[in-house]
């Protein structure tokens, strides 16, 4: 029974150990996938401020077409005044042409703000740019170690699945089931050790005389207030 306690108990770890790999395994697609959703907000952020940029240098080039055009009349209008006959019709001219230069002033002064605001927006976007750099580079450092995590996570994985396939033949079956049974039922711990008289699956009292016993490791020993399998690992006791 020693022996076979023994290899239980081992089984017990690679289990504990299983279960704690599968964790990692579990949480590394979602802290990867936390990450992807970083990049593509830092990306989106960056778009919508080139989309900015760009809307805004549409409007200007749309505001110096319609600027040309409107110059492009004044010099017709200007071009008119040899051809026309009477003060009246002059006069009406030189209002149109003024009305046309003011129009023009205003429309130079709203193209130079848009400008400016172009710039002021180019700046920060050159600047931002420079900061998103920096995170996705970072990002990526974090995704490369995640991926390296679950490479070595799946090759701890596949040991302990291997070893475990080895215990599994090497204890007897009626142990296997009683262990598994009772693994199923206590939180994925069937066998405890036993320190200082008590229980670390429950953490309360043995009785002294089973203490004594459970330190021979020479019989099925089970918690009498947990119900589980009860080891004694005099190494991790005196530790």
């Amino acid at each position: 029974m020693k022996d076979q306690l023994k290899l239980l108990w081992e089984l017990q770890k690679i289990d504990l150990e299983l279960k704690s790999i599968k964790e990692e395994k579990d949480r590394h697609p979602k802290e990867i996938k936390k990450l992807d959703e970083r990049q593509r907000i830092e990306k989106e952020r960056i778009q919508k401020e080139r989309e900015k940029v760009e809307s805004l240098e549409k409007t200007r080039r749309q505001k110096e077409a319609h600027l040309s055009a409107e110059q492009e009349k004044i010099k017709r209008a200007e071009g008119r005044m040899s051809e026309v006959k009477t003060n009246k019709e002059y006069q009406a001219l030189l209002t149109e042409i003024d009305a046309l230069k003011e129009a023009n002033s205003r429309m130079e002064e709203e193209i130079l703000q848009v400008m400016d605001e172009i710039d002021e927006l180019k700046k920060d976007l050159s600047k931002r740019e420079k900061e998103m750099g920096g995170i996705l580079e970072k990002i990526e450092g974090e995704r490369k170690k995640l991926q390296e995590k679950m490479v070595l996570g799946e090759k701890a994985w596949n040991e302990r699945m291997e070893r475990r396939e080895v215990l599994s033949k090497q204890i007897e079956s009626k142990l296997v089931k009683l262990y598994t049974t009772l693994k199923e039922k206590r939180q994925g711990v069937g066998v405890v050790s036993v320190k200082s008289e008590t229980c670390q699956g429950c953490f309360v009292h043995v009785p002294p005389q089973m203490f004594i016993e459970v330190q021979k490791n020479d019989a099925l020993i089970r918690c009498p207030h947990c119900n589980r399998i009860l080891y004694w690992d005099g190494d991790r006791d005196r530790k």
